[in-house]
């Protein structure tokens, strides 16, 4: 095992070195025991032998660990252990006048450069700069523009059951959407209505395509004849004001046309195109969510039904786009409706019985080796980005722990 330099922790500490190690880290190695504990000794020479690492201090403020267990010297302690990068961070953190802080019983630093007195007394500190594992850190030190941080690691990695690492956040992924979204209305069609929208807009227009559904909401909508309906869709829409002019819809507002995005979009997802989609579909949808009692295949046919009888009635949607936007909306809109409805069981197969979505994200991680194989697969490494890898919270994803612990 290759410890770490001095030099190499001296440059990070004064902000020159590509190192990003943080308290963080060293919680990792306290609470994963990654530390020779079988021969250490403090500061000031007398040895120390660990019982118990005690209970992670995730979220309360406070000291990091709880009810640890050590001896010092043969004697046997129980209390809080604080961990920081230096040992004057004590003070820089205020500890000092925290009451809560006054049955710390070891204080664990990476650089010692600051004794700590608690009532008068030194506080037993252990100093981690030369035995850290220089390789370890290095598996650990995120990357710097990069849109994986492990993505190295992780293709150098033989038999990593990825998946089945990161399989919980396919749930966690459906629960937020279900959850969250729902919150914005009492009304499931309403709420549903709005997914569709936000489906036919994507990322880049996403916002308008949401205002449209806002505008024109759902209990109004239902009420129209199916060209009002189109005719509405479009109006709010702001991008044809012909459709202003002699309109019996008079009293919709249309949304401001700087909202839609154009640039970088393929011919296929242009806003006007878009719209036309998804007013031609809405100009027919029945006011009914009764298909959320069926089973995947029965699902995956009632909305193919469906877009055939929309798009063959206006003839606007090429038939490979329309399987993409088929698809699209079955995952953004129909899973989390269904999982809403506790369909839970549904919801994972219909996502397993499509395929694999494909976007900048997801061909990131093909780079590395990680290819879904179906939108469930695809949807986990969406939520796995965005959750983990964007925030470079590596040592809270189960493949980063994973890579670091092997």
């Amino acid at each position: 095992m290759k410890r770490c330099s001095f030099e190499h922790l001296f440059l990070y500490l004064q902000g020159t070195s590509h190192c990003t190690l943080k308290e963080h880290y060293l919680h990792f190695l306290w609470r994963s025991k990654r530390i020779p504990f079988h021969r250490l000794h403090l500061s000031d020479g007398k040895s120390i032998h660990l019982l118990s690492t005690g209970t992670y201090n995730t979220f309360e403020s406070g000291p990091d660990f709880s009810c640890a267990q050590l001896k010092i010297d043969g004697i046997h302690w129980v209390g809080n252990v604080e961990l920081h990068v230096r040992s004057s961070d004590w003070y820089a953190h205020g500890h000092h006048h925290d009451p809560a802080y006054n049955n710390v019983i070891l204080h664990v630093v990476l650089i010692h450069d600051k004794e700590v007195f608690v009532h008068g007394q030194a506080l037993p500190t252990l100093e981690l700069k030369s035995i850290i594992d220089a390789e370890h850190l290095e598996k650990y030190t995120p990357k710097k523009n990069v849109t994986i941080p492990c993505g190295s690691l992780v293709r150098a990695q033989k038999n990593l059951p990825f998946f089945s690492l990161v399989a919980p956040t396919l749930v966690q992924r459906l629960a937020r959407k279900s959850n969250t979204e729902r919150l914005t209305t009492t009304d499931s069609m309403e709420w549903f209505y709005s997914l569709i929208a936000r489906s036919f807009g994507g990322k880049v227009n996403e916002t308008p395509f949401e205002l449209i559904a806002t505008e024109v909401p759902w209990h109004r909508l239902k009420t129209m004849e199916p060209n009002q309906r189109f005719v509405s869709i479009i109006q709010a829409s702001g991008l044809y004001p012909v459709f202003s002019i002699h309109n019996p819809t008079s009293e919709i507002i249309p949304i401001e046309s700087y909202l839609w995005k154009r640039k970088g979009q393929h011919a296929y997802a242009l806003p006007e195109k878009r719209l036309a989609q998804f007013a031609a579909l809405m100009s027919i949808f029945p006011d009914d969510l009764s298909f959320a009692q069926l089973d995947a295949y029965a699902i995956v046919k009632y909305f193919s039904d469906l877009f055939n009888d929309t798009f063959t009635q206006h003839g606007i949607l090429h038939q490979i786009k329309k399987s993409y936007l088929l698809n699209n909306i079955l995952i953004n809109a129909v899973v989390p409706l269904l999982y809403h409805f506790s369909r839970h069981t549904t919801a994972l197969a219909l996502l397993q019985s499509l395929g694999p979505e494909d976007n900048h994200i997801t061909r990131h991680f093909k780079e590395i080796g990680v290819s879904p194989r179906n939108a469930g697969e695809s949807q986990m490494l969406l939520e796995l980005h965005v959750q983990f890898c964007t925030a470079k919270k590596c040592l809270n994803c189960a493949v980063g722990t994973h890579i670091l612990v092997s």
